[in-house]
């Protein structure tokens, strides 16, 4: 099952610390959560004005927000997740779990990349995002979107899933899982 993700986070040089994230299964389900664990003082004055005053309120601890993700995608024994330049998403979302190696053995080592795709089809324009923005909710179900407008211009590539780990002897698995 495909899974289209989005975070807010704080970056700073070597940490990336979880505000929110957002998750929409290609069923149809959301997930969405916030952490009780961000340092807003480290937050730039963009964050706070920007992706702050969106947050629910509802937070809860890092590790809880790990073990609910993997109840959202409890029984997907194959799930394929997708971000729109989403290399710092899908840190924060590993970090969910501990290190790369304390990924929930299922869950392949990368997200997919919904820009990269867009690239290898000459760029073009994907919809434009309405309502919310900087939201991590909203900003999943907008890349479900675009991934859905990406699909009907390549049909074949949308079905395209990670396989196998980087170091499939480190972690137990097959290269070609």
């Amino acid at each position: 099952m495909k899974y289209w993700i989005d975070t807010e986070f704080i970056e700073q040089p070597c940490s990336i610390d979880l505000i929110s994230i957002g998750m929409v299964a290609e069923d149809g389900r959301e997930f969405y959560a916030e952490s009780s664990e961000v340092d807003w003082s480290k937050a730039s004055s963009w964050t706070l004005q920007t992706v702050r005053p969106r947050l629910d309120g509802k937070a809860m601890a890092r590790e809880q927000i790990g073990y609910a993700v993997r109840n959202f995608t409890d029984g997907d024994e194959h799930p394929v997740f997708w971000g729109y330049f989403p290399a710092y998403d899908w840190v924060a979302f590993s970090w969910l779990f501990g290190t790369m190696t304390e990924l929930p053995f299922h869950y392949p080592q990368l997200c997919l990349d919904i820009k990269q795709w867009a690239i290898e089809l000459g760029d073009p324009e994907l919809p434009r995002q309405v309502g919310a923005r900087h939201h991590a909710l909203a900003d999943a179900r907008w890349t479900r979107d675009a991934w859905t407008f990406l699909a009907r211009l390549d049909p074949k590539a949308a079905g395209r899933r990670a396989r196998g780990s980087k170091n499939p002897d480190q972690f137990g698995a097959k290269a070609d899982d």
